[in-house]
């Protein structure tokens, strides 16, 4: 496919050929969205896939333990970066702050000048969708996902 896609005859002079396996279905919010040629463009590709995860604890201020971890999110090339929080006493809001790090089973997220309660969602942009898809037999798909209240729609099989 790249051969045919390269090739001179097959495309007008001056096409730019991308090949994206896992990032052409989904993009993401790190390592593609810097390198990509079309991040820059008035109408940017927007990432199709993000982490969610539950505050279980907040051990210290400014610093929540969430329940998802290298099991379940992409870190080969770089660590999630927090989006959102949908309050659990309801409402959503940008969230700033940057995961620390991740064990097996837990993100550490730190929050300077903000807390989050133990039940908030937080919702987390990914690096690496081909590393993000391979952890999941069954994505679901949501409605829209700067909702209040994002409603499962389907879902997606991956085959890795």
């Amino acid at each position: 496919m790249a051969q045919e896609l390269g090739g001179a005859t097959a495309l007008d002079p001056g096409t730019l050929v991308l090949l994206r396996p896992g990032a052409a279905q989904v993009h993401d919010d790190g390592h593609y969205r810097e390198v990509s040629p079309l991040s820059h463009d008035a109408d940017p590709l927007r990432a199709a896939i993000h982490g969610w995860a539950r505050v279980l604890s907040t051990p210290e201020p400014h610093l929540a333990v969430l329940d998802a971890g290298k099991r379940d999110l992409s870190s080969d090339l770089g660590l999630p970066v927090p989006q959102l929080v949908h309050a659990a006493d309801g409402g959503v809001r940008p969230l700033a702050g940057h995961v620390s790090a991740l064990n097996d089973q837990h993100a550490f997220l730190r929050t300077p000048g903000e807390e989050l309660a133990v039940g908030d969602v937080v919702r987390l942009g990914l690096s690496h969708p081909c590393t993000a898809l391979d952890r999941w037999r069954l994505v679901p798909l949501i409605d829209d996902a700067a909702a209040e209240r994002p409603a499962v729609t389907g879902a997606v099989e991956t085959y890795f």
